[in-house]
């Protein structure tokens, strides 16, 4: 990421020299796209470690993530209001138009992601995971490592522009749901606290949410490049 000028710089270059180039407007859209990969690199290469604090109850290094979320999300309301200049100074068409919303959209899809994931770190405050159930503890891994997975694999469809990862995806996020029922039957066993069996409730919620936003920012990748709206059960 050297010599990357902010969007928002572009943006002020043409208001001061009417006409720019399509040159200046593609690095503009550029830009766009390396801050939203950003944004979700830092995401998806902490929702393991996130979830291992939680598992080794470490108050220190959850905080470490909830202090990097903060710059997630300065990187995420940037992007926003750059999306939102494009399309008012540049009033972009046809497949240009297209990038720009999908890139809005999966703006949100970083954003509620780095919260649910704060959500994790947070929940050690209620919880002490180091007495689950091993079997329990097993699980909630798993969750962070398949959650993990799927969300490098939508940063990477950005990134690579992959109009057919979304389909992939839609399969690998069917192991996500498998692990949350198995979280959610843990709390019916009657070997969980009130406290514990809520917070299990909770993590399964946040992690099949993670996944979740992890998929749509792979269909929007499919919409802006295609045209095409990738629906539940396409390509199955």
């Amino acid at each position: 990421m050297t010599d990357r000028r902010d969007p928002l710089e572009w943006l002020e270059v043409e208001r001061r020299q009417p006409g720019g180039s399509r040159v200046a407007f593609q690095q503009q859209l550029e830009d766009c796209n390396e801050m939203l990969v950003t944004s979700g690199d830092m995401v998806a290469t902490q929702i393991n470690p996130v979830t291992r604090a939680f598992l080794e109850a470490d108050q220190h290094r959850a905080q470490e993530w909830v202090d990097t979320s903060d710059r997630v999300e300065a990187i995420c309301r940037d992007l926003e209001e750059a999306c939102y200049l494009v399309l008012a100074r540049q009033s972009p068409v046809a497949g240009d138009l297209r990038r720009v919303v999908a890139t809005l959209r999966c703006v949100a899809d970083v954003s509620r992601s780095s919260n649910l994931l704060t959500h994790v770190a947070q929940s050690l405050t209620w919880v002490h995971p180091p007495s689950f159930d091993a079997d329990v503890r097993g699980t909630i891994a798993q969750l962070g490592e398949a959650s993990a997975t799927i969300f490098h694999a939508a940063v990477a469809a950005w990134r690579d522009h992959d109009a057919l990862a979304a389909v992939e995806l839609q399969r690998t996020d069917d192991e996500v749901d498998l692990l949350q029922k198995v979280l959610l039957t843990e709390i019916y066993t009657g070997r969980t606290s009130v406290e514990e069996s809520v917070s299990l409730a909770l993590l399964a919620r946040y992690y099949e949410r993670i996944a979740d936003h992890a998929v749509e920012m792979a269909r929007e990748v499919t919409y802006f490049l295609t045209g095409d709206r990738v629906t539940d059960g396409a390509g199955a």
